[in-house]
């Protein structure tokens, strides 16, 4: 091969490496996009739950309870 056309396929070379890295941090990110929106949505499908549970009358305990925060508030001026 001449000058020109080993620096050309070398080029060629690079390019098609960088897109096989990048489809794999795509996917990656894809995977860590997947998981932190699963995460979000136990944690609001949860508080649902909690929320619905103490309203029917099932109050399942004081862990984290981000709907009751005015009761907190009378609960500490007692």
């Amino acid at each position: 091969m001449s000058g020109s056309r080993h620096q050309r396929m070398n080029a060629i070379r690079i390019q098609k490496e960088n897109q096989v890295y990048s489809a794999e941090d795509k996917r990656a990110l894809a995977m860590f996009n997947y998981e932190e929106k699963a995460k979000r949505e136990h944690k609001v499908m949860s508080d649902l739950q909690r929320l619905v549970q103490r309203h029917i009358g099932q109050d399942i305990g004081p862990t984290h309870d981000p709907f009751g925060t005015a009761k907190a508030a009378e609960i500490a001026e007692a």
